[in-house]
């Protein structure tokens, strides 16, 4: 009874939390909208658009791209639900980390200069958030003394302070917001890694996008803890959207900054925080900070 209960846990959460991630983007919209003084779109239009995607011819250059969307889908769904059943946050992460590249192998795979243009920045980019996202689940398994997402325990803001910060530009790069829209540049190469694809099969990369995203805002929830379980849930959804909100005024403040500019400011920046927050664990176990 008790496998089956967590066998639908999971399975509510595979379906839940990319359908969040809609919810948030249509949020985005509205208040990216509202900050630029126009009325904007309904909060439910990720979705409108993907049902409309969904409806649509699906035109291919080659069968090669419909073989690497579904398998960025599928990569990234497993990726969830591992991370969902408690599993190793690092298995989790190079899971994920394959489904992104399954989107550049899909973009090389088309005779199109967007698509190599964009499939090439988005390795530049998977170079630049990649390495931070890792050093950020190190430090939870340097802390915990294991990386299985269920052993996760504590409050762990308070741990890792700096490296909320670190992710920031992480989400930035994942959510395809300024300045480090990079790799999908809409005015400059149109889409890029993606602008090959229609119909079904960009429905499927969109919402393949969206469990990345779920994905990384899986590993943040981590971050808040509480005994009470409405309480838990609600200060994990309360964290994410703070830490997107940022997000989104950052992307309404700055304008796309360049290819080298991205990579030298993400590494530079989260190795950083990284290693601030090295030191601030060590005095954390050390006493000298017995309040965090």
């Amino acid at each position: 009874m008790v496998e089956l209960q967590s066998v639908l846990v999971i399975i509510g959460v595979i379906i839940a939390a990319p359908l969040l991630v809609g919810l948030l983007m249509g949020v985005d919209r509205k208040i990216t909208a509202r900050m630029q003084a126009r009325r904007g779109p309904p909060i439910w239009q990720p979705y409108y658009d993907i049902i409309k995607l969904l409806g649509k011819d699906r035109k291919l250059i080659n069968s090669s791209q419909a073989l690497f969307a579904y398998a960025a889908l599928l990569l990234q769904a497993f990726s969830l639900a591992l991370l969902a059943a408690g599993g190793d946050l690092v298995v989790v992460f190079f899971m994920s980390a394959a489904g992104c590249f399954c989107f550049v192998l899909g973009a090389f795979s088309a005779r199109s200069p967007f698509s190599h243009l964009g499939a090439q920045r988005e390795l530049l980019q998977i170079l630049a958030y990649e390495p931070v996202l890792f050093m950020f689940i190190f430090l939870i398994g340097l802390w915990q003394g294991g990386f299985m997402a269920q052993d996760v325990r504590g409050q762990m803001l308070t741990v890792l302070p700096f490296m909320v910060l670190a992710l920031i530009p992480v989400l930035l790069i994942k959510a395809h917001k300024s300045p480090f829209d990079i790799a999908v540049a809409k005015t400059e190469i149109a889409s890029g890694p993606y602008v090959e694809y229609s119909g079904s099969y960009l429905a499927v990369t969109e919402y393949a996008h969206w469990i990345e995203l779920a994905i990384v805002f899986g590993f943040i929830s981590l971050l808040y803890a509480d005994p009470d379980p409405y309480l838990n849930v609600i200060g994990k959804l309360l964290l994410i959207f703070v830490l997107y909100f940022v997000v989104i005024v950052i992307d309404n403040v700055t304008t796309r900054l360049t290819r080298r500019s991205m990579v030298t400011f993400t590494l530079a920046f989260g190795i950083l925080m990284g290693v601030l927050n090295l030191i601030w664990m060590y005095l954390i176990d050390k006493g000298v900070l017995p309040w965090a």
